[in-house]
């Protein structure tokens, strides 16, 4: 397969070994700054650096990857989706409900095939844990995430005033996401967030009576950490890229993929999976999202924080 990236900043650094794994060309890049992606692709071994996205040789590329930052990823989408080309975006797909159902209705006039990256659905170690469950014929009961964001992080200066003001869809989305993941769609949610103080929590109940609750302390200096309980079961990750079975007499380590552990890690089972569902067949399932899909957690994100 053969693709061109849009984005050349640091995330794209991480899909470049993967896409080498997978056996995938590619056939060049459009970065903001011409000349720097001219050197930085001239060090990674990339031939082909495009001016803009006009310059792109669509015709020869199986699929475009959107690694655009995240205040450009929206735009970016509207500029590319009439290419009819699949597409794998980073995420956020704009800051609100708003801007994600714009995409959703201009994409009806060209069906192209978008999946937004959600790598955290991808973790080896959360698909372990599920397969661990189904073998014990245990169901998730309930789901508990603990999402503090730190300021120094919001406050770096690489972002921009309007990422740190849409924070929430820039970066606490990533964890948001696993709500739905793990316990699907929501039915009922309550939220009792404290906005002025940095303090945001809500609890509800997923498909299957599967209960949540979340909370994200913005000064709180810790990291991100989830349980899930079943009968006489606890899964803890913390931080999320680790995980451990707690049962009454047995402690578990769940030890990541080799692929998890060479790459960052749910990059290289996601875009596999792209591959096989969005470029190759349209059979768009779970763990996988789309549009239509993410908007979804675009909304409880809006739930929570707003």
């Amino acid at each position: 397969m053969k693709t061109i990236l849009i984005g050349f900043g640091d995330i794209a650094e991480k899909y470049i070994p993967v896409l080498t794994e997978l056996n995938c060309d590619i056939i060049g890049v459009v970065g903001r700054d011409y000349k720097k992606t001219l050197e930085k692709s001239r060090k990674l071994g990339i031939s082909n650096v495009f001016k803009s996205i006009e310059n792109i040789p669509v015709h020869e590329c199986d699929f475009l990857m959107n690694l655009t930052s995240a205040d450009s990823i929206s735009s970016t989408l509207k500029q590319i989706i009439s290419l009819k080309k699949p597409i794998f975006t980073e995420k956020p797909i704009g800051f609100g409900v708003e801007e994600i159902t714009n995409l959703i209705n201009e994409n009806k006039k060209f069906n192209s095939r978008i999946m937004v990256g959600t790598n955290r659905r991808f973790y080896s170690i959360f698909h372990k844990a599920l397969k661990f469950l189904q073998e014990q014929d245990k169901k998730i009961e309930s789901i508990r995430i603990d999402a503090p964001e730190r300021f120094t992080d919001i406050n770096n200066k690489k972002f921009n005033q309007n990422i740190r003001n849409n924070w929430m869809f820039a970066n606490s989305i990533h964890c948001v996401d696993l709500i739905r993941f793990f316990g699907g769609d929501i039915k009922k949610i309550e939220s009792n967030s404290i906005p002025n103080k940095y303090n945001f929590k809500a609890n509800g109940i997923c498909e299957n009576d599967i209960n949540f609750s979340y909370s994200s302390d913005w000064k709180k200096q810790s990291k991100w950490n989830i349980s899930i309980f079943a009968d006489e079961i606890k899964i803890i990750f913390e931080p999320i890229e680790k995980g451990k079975i707690i049962m009454k007499n047995d402690e578990i380590d769940i030890v990541p993929s080799n692929e998890d552990l060479k790459f960052k890690p749910g990059f290289h089972a996601q875009l596999s999976y792209f591959m096989q569902n969005f470029v190759k067949k349209d059979e768009k399932k779970w763990p996988g999202s789309d549009l239509k899909d993410h908007k979804k957690s675009v909304k409880l994100v809006e739930n929570i924080f707003q």
